[in-house]
């Protein structure tokens, strides 16, 4: 591993490995750093209703594994998403899943997941909607949820391809309606439920 000089020990510019990554010191204020491409993300700490809405959620998603008997995996941060290659990419999603045939394929490696979670706040919206969105079609996501505690709503994602080029394809809804995934067929979410304490 090549050790990093104390001068450049933090650096936007520059590109790094996962191990010039991991070696990093942790930053102040409860954040955390991201790679994608080889590049240093900072990300801030969470504030409320983050974890409000990523409880809600995730019960609804336990519920629906559960009592459909599933064998899949639903995983939280600090669990990451990272993938070796010219520019390494290290992720740490809100929540995510992965059915119990993808984490078999990768091992002991978590290169992907089945379906990300992303809870938007004033100071990631435009990260988690370009930068970070992008990043997850590169790692293979299949789904990806953004879930917007200003608009309300929860945008769902579906990998697809225009022009053989990985794209999104987005279905956006709104309260009264209901979010629905394609990965795990069947799993609808009415949003007034994830938003009831904001409404």
């Amino acid at each position: 591993m090549q050790a990093l000089k104390p001068s450049d020990e933090v650096n936007f510019s520059r590109r790094y490995t996962l191990e010039q990554f991991w070696a990093l010191p942790e930053p102040e204020n409860r954040a955390h750093y991201e790679l994608i491409g080889g590049y240093l993300y900072m990300v801030p700490p969470p504030n409320p209703p983050h974890g409000d809405l990523a409880a809600e959620l995730a019960r609804a998603l336990f519920r629906f594994v559960d009592v459909n008997k599933i064998d899949g995996w639903i995983y939280f941060p600090h669990e990451p998403i990272y993938r070796r290659a010219e520019g390494s990419t290290y992720l740490e999603p809100d929540l995510m899943y992965v059915s119990s045939a993808l984490r078999e394929r990768m091992r002991s490696k978590r290169t992907s997941a089945d379906i990300v979670f992303e809870f938007l706040s004033p100071s990631t919206t435009v990260y988690d909607r370009t930068t970070k969105a992008d990043a997850y079609l590169t790692l293979e996501i299949r789904e990806l949820w953004l879930v917007d505690p200003v608009s309300m709503t929860i945008e769902v994602r579906n990998r697809g391809e225009v022009e053989e080029t990985p794209s999104w394809e987005i279905i956006t809804y709104a309260i009264g309606e209901h979010a629905r995934s394609r990965v795990l067929a069947g799993w609808e979410v009415p949003v007034d439920e994830i938003f009831k304490d904001l409404v």
